[in-house]
């Protein structure tokens, strides 16, 4: 979709796997991954390379239509799925192999982006942090607690594989985590329900574990915890409140 601040264009594409052409991703482990072309499931979807092709391709056409102008790149190159790859391995550091990825058939890490030793390149060799304040917590006494909705380890986006987040000791995902304080001082325990209410919505008898967070914080999954979150953005970013949503919490009396 394209988005101007007035109006937004939706537009039918080809999902990754309906790719007509070899694709290549970089997985969470810095791999890239070389992929054969996708099913040819929908004859009039096209794919994302077409349509910013297009696009491209008629806009220079009328910049080029202007006599006074000389002529622009030709994006039609760019309808190639190895000429896009070409192009990055000879602009981007470290993707050279990204060239030849269709023959080779190996993937790669990214150049310099995997360190076995500490190297920055600044004049002392050291890195330099920058610190910044963290905001007061925005509760107050109607929502006095802040939730984060977060991806479990077997979850891929909106698509979850596994009921089980081994990152965190949670074996289910209608849950909530806060640390282990905060549940003594609710007069609960570790496996007890709560109900979680926000200005927008709640969850009834969310199962409770113990996670090493900051007083006033708690988690919950995503997209479980979506019915919570409200529309609200940042001012500056436009980021969606997914990470500090105001939530009262109370004991359930029900069963989920």
């Amino acid at each position: 979709h394209g988005i101007n601040n007035s109006e937004a264009i939706i537009l039918p594409v080809a999902a990754r796997d309906e790719e007509p052409e070899p694709t290549t991703q970089e997985s969470m482990f810095n791999f890239v991954r070389y992929s054969e072309g996708g099913i040819d499931r929908l004859s009039n979807v096209r794919s994302e390379v077409a349509i910013l092709t297009h696009f491209a391709e008629q806009l220079m056409a009328r910049h080029n239509d202007k006599k006074s102008l000389s002529p622009t790149f030709d994006f039609s190159v760019f309808r190639s799925h190895r000429t896009i790859r070409e192009t990055i391995a000879a602009v981007v550091p470290g993707m050279a192999q990204l060239k030849t990825i269709d023959i080779a058939k190996q993937e790669f890490h990214v150049g310099q982006r995997l360190l076995h030793t500490p190297e920055f390149k600044r004049e002392s060799g050291k890195a330099k942090f920058v610190v910044h304040p963290l905001p007061k917590a925005l509760g107050d006494a109607a929502f006095p607690f802040r939730l984060m909705s977060v991806r479990s380890e077997g979850q891929f986006n909106s698509i979850i594989y596994e009921e089980k987040d081994s990152y965190r000791r949670v074996d289910q995902r209608w849950a909530v985590m806060m640390n282990p304080r905060q549940i003594s001082q609710l007069g609960i325990q570790a496996g007890d329900k709560l109900d979680i209410q926000s200005a927008h919505g709640h969850m009834q008898a969310v199962t409770v574990y113990p996670f090493d967070l900051p007083d006033g914080d708690i988690m919950a999954y995503y997209p479980e915890a979506n019915v919570l979150i409200g529309s609200a953005r940042d001012a500056r970013s436009q980021t969606p409140a997914f990470k500090s949503v105001p939530v009262k919490l109370s004991v359930s009396t029900s069963e989920h």
